[in-house]
């Protein structure tokens, strides 16, 4: 009993020990496909040749699915809506329901249901009005929705309120299947058939796998073919025969390897499946051994759905901002009408009663009172919502400096202390509209000027000449200074990063103006310049000034002549009529 102790708390050291080493490697991200983003590329070549817009949907939908590929959710979706634009406007609604189709799909990988079932059923409608074949990938898509929705239920063989809806759509899509004779979505339906029936345990999911994986091999789908072997090896698990399942586990693996590509679900599950494999033969050095390569694809996937966190904070603040100025317009413009209201009655009581001089300064009296009371309210109710929002985002740069402290990674580290200076963005112009008479417009060059001794601070090198050529009385709207400043933060700290350690004099300049209603941005260092990436760079930096301008509808370009130049132009757009105060 001593001895079997002994050997059993060795084994737990060991554990930790693996798990810990595990925990220390660096994750890695899934490359690019190079063939099929070379085909992306000469489609989208052929389109600029061609002036062809409808070659341009197609390229953005093939760089999406690449995107997709490489676990890059947000550039695909990106890619996706900008396909989706170009069609819409061209009518062409099997192109329109394949492009939600994926959209569904993105949403389901990222586990927000609603939206991708939403999705589903716009693939859908406008599937009704196009071709057999395309309201058949319609149907494929209800059924991988609700058999989201509805996997847990299933898992624990318990009744969920849309698992008819589930069999259903199935069972549609398998007649299509059949009645087009296509014998890809017939297999693609057996695969599906063949999962819930392996989830209830129900002997009929090896007949449906069996039949899928006999038309992938026969129509030589290696992909297919080895995601069903591996499907069907885990349903032989789950009835606890591990012997039959190892062929087939093998088979996948060999299939999958000799495809020369990486997919990062297939792998996962293969290791996963292993695991299982190895648990029931109770051999628990190898299956503790696929744990850890689990456990590391796991990590790649927190890694990935991380890299869009700081632009999803920047859309919710915008969202934000603009439900917080429409509430304040809505307000004001019920205060308008109060008083108006108030002041016809007060004048039709004037004319019939012909009241002397004394009641008409009483009612005046009133009425002044009351607006004061009501505009005192109204600022009060603004005060406190400005006060909340900048409590807010000061709370999430603290999470975030909390985080970075916590973090040993050092790439790690400056990702999360870029993502709090973007945070400190937000929070400066929201302090200058918090301190400011104007509760929508804010002072660019009082803005600027301070944003940059704030991100020269934060690096030490508030001693550097700053020169700034900005009109005093320039002033614009928060909607185009909160996107001025993110731009001109991931400037200069791109500037304290590589331009100017080392440098015996660093200078920065930064220009602003606005001709009539173009604005023009110039910011300028006198460091050794750097290699302009193009627009796929992985740089966040880069993306995230990509988006700023793309969506300010603008231009921008850099120039590497003595130091590194930026010029940006954009023009303003007219207020809304909605928008402004009657």
């Amino acid at each position: 009993m001593k001895s079997y102790s002994s050997k059993l708390l060795l084994f737990f050291i060991l554990i930790f020990i693996r798990i810990s080493a595990a925990v220390a490697q660096i994750p890695t991200s899934l490359p690019l496909q190079p063939e099929k983003l070379a085909y992306a590329q000469e489609v989208e070549r052929e389109a600029i040749l061609k002036k062809d817009t409808l070659l341009f949907a197609e390229a953005y939908y093939l760089y999406g699915k690449i995107h997709v590929a490489a676990r890059d959710y947000l550039t695909a979706k990106r890619y996706f809506m900008k396909s989706l634009r170009i069609v819409e406007q061209k009518h062409q609604f099997d192109k329109i329901s394949r492009i939600y189709a994926r959209l569904s799909w993105l949403e389901r990988e990222q586990t927000n249901l609603t939206e991708a079932l939403n999705y589903a059923r716009l693939a859908l409608v406008y599937a009704r009005t196009s071709t057999p074949k395309t309201l058949l990938s319609a149907y494929q898509s209800m059924s991988d929705v609700y058999l989201s929705i509805c996997y847990d239920s299933l898992a624990t063989n318990r009744r969920h309120p849309f698992q008819d809806s589930l069999f259903y759509y199935c069972k549609r899509a398998e007649q299509m299947a059949y009645r087009l004779k296509d014998s890809i979505s017939i297999a693609g339906e057996c695969g599906m058939l063949g999962k819930i029936y392996g989830f209830q345990r129900n002997p009929q999911a090896f007949q449906y796998y069996q039949r899928a994986l006999q038309i992938h091999t026969a129509l030589n789908q290696k992909s297919s073919q080895a995601i069903i072997s591996l499907q069907l090896a885990r349903t032989y698990l789950q009835f606890n025969q591990p012997d039959r399942a190892y062929p087939l586990l093998q088979q996948a693996s060999v299939v999958y390897k000799s495809l020369n590509s990486r997919e990062f679900e297939m792998e996962r599950d293969l290791v996963n499946t292993y695991m299982q494999y190895y648990q029931q033969k109770k051999d628990w050095q190898k299956a503790f051994d696929q744990s850890l390569v689990v456990r590391g694809y796991e990590r790649d996937q927190m890694t990935a759905d991380r890299n869009g966190a700081v632009s999803r904070l920047s859309v919710e603040y915008d969202t934000e901002a603009k439900e917080a100025q429409l509430k304040s317009q809505r307000r004001e413009l019920q205060l308008s009408l109060e008083n108006q209201q108030t002041q016809r009655r007060f004048l039709l009581l004037l004319s019939v009663l012909l009241l002397g001089t004394a009641i008409a300064s009483g009612a005046f009296y009133w009425l002044s009172r009351k607006n004061r009371r009501l505009s005192l309210h109204n600022a009060a109710l603004v005060q406190e919502q400005n006060h909340r929002v900048k409590n807010n985002l000061q709370l999430i740069s603290s999470l975030l400096s909390l985080q970075s402290n916590r973090l040993a990674d050092e790439s790690a580290k400056n990702a999360v202390e870029d993502s709090q200076r973007r945070i400190e963005v937000m929070s400066l112009l929201q302090r200058k509209l918090y301190d400011g008479e104007n509760l929508t417009t804010v002072h660019v060059a009082d803005f600027i000027r301070e944003l940059t001794e704030m991100v020269l601070q934060t690096f030490e090198m508030d001693q550097i000449e700053t020169t700034y050529q900005i009109p005093s009385t320039l002033t614009l709207s928060a909607d185009y200074v909160m996107r001025i400043g993110l731009i001109v933060n991931e400037l200069i700290t791109n500037a304290c990063k590589y331009a100017f350690p080392e440098h015996p004099h660093p200078t920065l300049h930064i220009e602003a103006s606005l001709d009539k209603t173009t604005f023009h941005l110039r910011v300028a260092d006198n460091g050794k310049g750097f290699e302009i990436p193009p627009l796929s760079s992985k740089s966040f930096g880069m993306r995230l000034i990509q988006i700023q301008v793309e969506q300010l509808y603008g231009t921008y370009q850099f120039d590497n002549q003595d130091g590194m130049t930026f010029t940006m132009s954009f023009t303003l757009l007219p207020p809304s009529p909605k928008w402004q105060k009657i």
